[in-house]
């Protein structure tokens, strides 16, 4: 249980796609850091790993912010925006945890791994659904989930058809991605959210 986005697509993309994926991805980050979204590798240290054949990155686990257990986060309907300061983002509660205006942390800014290959060699539980591999990412609405979900635009907006994105937000929650994704390659505003209907049509 807990915040989580996820997406459906083809076990091999092809590397000129990949290429350009990455490209934009990167153009954005100098964008993610203007907006305190702070990357790191896999585990939440060191560097993100951006590479011809896979993207790995986390949020920073010693991020500094202050330490506090507010269980397991989610946010509220109309949630947006990043905040350094949990206390002023706790918007009330659900049966597990707290309810999150912003984006923000307990004190660790890292959660899941977001891990998109080039190649994905598919374990048991990503077998394919109408050609589709499953992948999928907690982020917790941490910070880093704002770089989650450029990422996955950037991937919709390059593989089309390709890729069926879903998650436990609404296109409200994508907003803040949407808007910084068109502000700077110039699309991104156009997404909507896949359904599990629209995941049905698009496998038949």
């Amino acid at each position: 249980m807990g915040y989580t986005h996820y997406w459906y697509r083809e076990k091999e993309i092809r590397k000129e796609v990949f290429k350009t994926i990455l490209h934009d991805f990167e153009a954005m980050l100098p964008a993610l850091l203007d907006l305190r979204v702070s990357l790191a590798g896999g585990l939440g240290t060191g560097e993100p790993t951006i590479t011809a054949e896979d993207l790995r990155f986390n949020g920073l686990r010693h991020c500094g912010h202050t330490k506090q257990d507010i269980g397991i986060a989610w946010p509220e309907k109309i949630a947006s925006g990043i905040s350094t300061n949990l206390t002023d983002s706790v918007r009330g509660k659900w049966f597990a945890g707290r309810l999150l205006q912003h984006r923000a942390c307990d004190g660790d800014c890292s959660h899941e791994t977001f891990y998109f290959p080039r190649v994905l060699e598919e374990q048991e539980w990503q077998k394919p659904v109408g050609g589709r591999c499953f992948q999928c990412c907690k982020t917790a609405y941490k910070p880093y989930d704002l770089a989650v979900n450029c990422f996955l635009i950037i991937g919709k907006h390059h593989l089309g058809q390709s890729i069926v994105i879903q998650s436990d937000g609404t296109n409200q929650h994508w907003q803040d991605a949407k808007e910084v994704c068109q502000r700077v390659l110039g699309y991104g505003v156009e997404l909507q959210l896949d359904t599990k209907e629209s995941m049905i049509v698009q496998a038949e």
